[in-house]
């Protein structure tokens, strides 16, 4: 496929760039405008129709004149994007008879699925033991996946979004300390391991991820400690106990 200078962000700040020319999020027609954007972009596969689009926009808050209101913000929106469709003559907002899509040339570039499409090329790269290009991948899910997605806003496509960056962010931070252990870096994994607990206290494999990082970098007496540690946060936090997977993992890391 041909790559296209077209790249699109809707994780953390929306932008859209094509070479010099870019549209900021400061050129987007307000929190209505940066809404309906970055609904589109995510929906780009198939159009959109009137009333999903209207429910995304303004919720249970939609205007009585739903419809008008968001042709008029489909205006202000190709207004706002035309910097960049006027050179990319691909790129643009389609309109279609009770619905909308966007439009992108081949090989553009969108970050939201930049980082669901690294993630599968991490873990495809460790089952094929490239280890380099499986922490490579791992790293570009984890700073998409970490920039958030409509900081401010509500709803529950937004919810769904972030929580599948989340999951992404997660898999991937797992997914570099296990290669940082493949690779012979236990401190390295070590950290990673420490920075994803402190992220995600409750993510039960973390902790036998640092487990595991411990005991590789000689420091199995460590191990015993972490298992505590996990105990104490499970217990306090969510009313539950380590699973027989961890105790087990303890046991067998830390020598009994």
């Amino acid at each position: 496929m041909p790559v296209s200078e077209l790249r699109l962000y809707v994780c953390g700040h929306i932008a859209v760039e094509a070479g010099d020319a870019a549209v900021l999020e400061r050129a987007f027609p307000a929190r209505q405008g940066r809404r309906l954007w970055a609904y589109l972009v995510l929906h780009r596969r198939w159009p959109v129709g009137r009333t999903d689009l209207v429910e995304a926009v303004w919720g249970m808050d939609a205007p009585d004149a739903a419809e008008s209101a968001l042709n008029a913000l489909v205006s202000r929106l190709r207004a706002a994007l035309r910097p960049v469709t006027a050179r990319q003559p691909d790129f643009a907002i389609r309109g279609e008879p009770g619905r909308y899509a966007v439009a992108l040339p081949p090989g553009a570039f969108v970050d939201y699925e930049r980082a669901r499409t690294a993630i599968h090329a991490a873990d495809a790269a460790v089952h094929g033991g490239d280890l380099p290009a499986a922490l490579a991948e791992a790293r570009v899910a984890m700073e998409i996946a970490g920039r958030g997605f409509l900081p401010g806003e509500d709803g529950a496509w937004i919810e769904g979004a972030r929580e599948t960056l989340g999951t992404i962010r997660a898999r991937a931070h797992e997914r570099t300390v296990e290669i940082e252990l493949a690779r012979g870096s236990p401190e390295r994994a070590e950290a990673e391991a420490r920075d994803l607990l402190a992220r995600d206290p409750l993510r039960e494999s973390a902790y036998r991820l640092l487990m595991r990082s411990l005991a590789a970098g000689g420091n199995p007496a460590a191990v015993p400690g972490v298992l505590a540690q996990c105990r104490h946060v499970l217990a306090t936090r969510a009313g539950l106990d380590p699973s027989p997977e961890t105790e087990r993992a303890a046991r067998d890391l830390s020598g009994g």
